[in-house]
């Protein structure tokens, strides 16, 4: 989790855990963390009149959840200042802000998890995709970490050799049938840690490996063009955030697979952190 405080002129970002997803932890326990982490950064700039909060969370995607999380919030928050403003969006929407601000454009997310989302220069907005690891997530870390090691699943199985088992083997000590099934269901291994394995593979010129970084790529790029045949007039920009595109081989193969659907659209990875988007809609709150 990140956390931005303004004070003044001036900006702070800081790195906090744990996460506050209402669907894993449910709303109140969200909203107690959340809490928690205001008011830690509160302590030094007591007292405080005006307080305004904006709380992009990953898993308050609906109207109704935002709301009742932000309610939740403000009943916490009541008594640490004279008069307090709480806003929920999902995680996407403060993304947006922070990569195009109000104006229009397109954001792909790609972390552990993955969502496209597009502001329309009338200002409507859509979200495709963000269906978690059970139904969706293409392109993302556990999308990818997941692939990779079916591939080092099917080396057992007289699938095609892929230097994946190898770099599995060597970074976690499994190198066995048996042993690879009890690691990945008992000790509920977290798949998207072996993504940088597959990309650096890929990078390398394993063949297995690129077909995976090229079929995540292609999955994402028809949620983009899914998207954008759904939002009449975006501003022809895409903004790329998120885990996975800290790396550049993955960032290229995602550009060369755009570049045959939206060629005129402008790509470009965003260096800032989405938690500005929270900032900046925060102090509208507060206006």
């Amino acid at each position: 989790m990140l956390l931005a405080e303004c004070a003044g002129c001036s900006e702070r970002i800081d790195r906090h855990g744990p996460g506050a997803n209402p669907q894993r932890v449910g709303v109140d326990s969200s909203a107690r963390t959340l809490a928690t982490l205001v008011r830690e950064t509160l302590q030094s700039h007591r007292p405080i009149d005006h307080l305004s909060v904006c709380a992009g969370v990953a898993g308050a995607g609906q109207p109704t959840e935002q709301e009742a999380l932000a309610d939740r919030l403000r009943r916490v928050l009541g008594n640490d200042a004279d008069s307090v403003h709480v806003q929920v969006v999902h995680d996407a929407s403060i993304a947006q802000d922070a990569a195009f601000g109000s104006e229009s454009g397109l954001v792909v997310i790609a972390g552990t998890g993955s969502v496209v989302f597009a502001r329309a220069r009338d200002g409507t907005t859509r979200r495709i995709g963000g269906w978690g690891h059970l139904l969706g997530d293409e392109g993302s870390g556990y999308a990818v970490g997941r692939a990779g090691l079916q591939a080092v699943a099917d080396t057992f199985d007289g699938g095609p050799d892929t230097s994946l088992r190898a770099r599995v083997a060597e970074q976690y000590d499994v190198d066995e049938r048996d042993a690879l099934i009890h690691w990945v269901y008992q000790d509920e291994f977290a798949l998207q840690n072996v993504a940088p394995l597959v990309i650096q593979a890929a990078a390398d010129g394993d063949s297995v490996a690129s077909e995976i970084l090229a079929s995540q790529a292609d999955e994402l790029t028809h949620q983009i063009g899914w998207l954008i045949d759904a939002v009449d007039d975006i501003a022809p920009r895409i903004a790329l955030l998120g885990g996975m595109f800290r790396n550049e081989h993955y960032v290229r193969v995602l550009r060369r697979t755009l570049r045959r659907r939206v060629p005129d659209w402008s790509v470009e990875v965003l260096r800032r952190e989405p938690v500005v988007g929270a900032l900046r809609r925060a102090r509208r709150l507060g206006q």
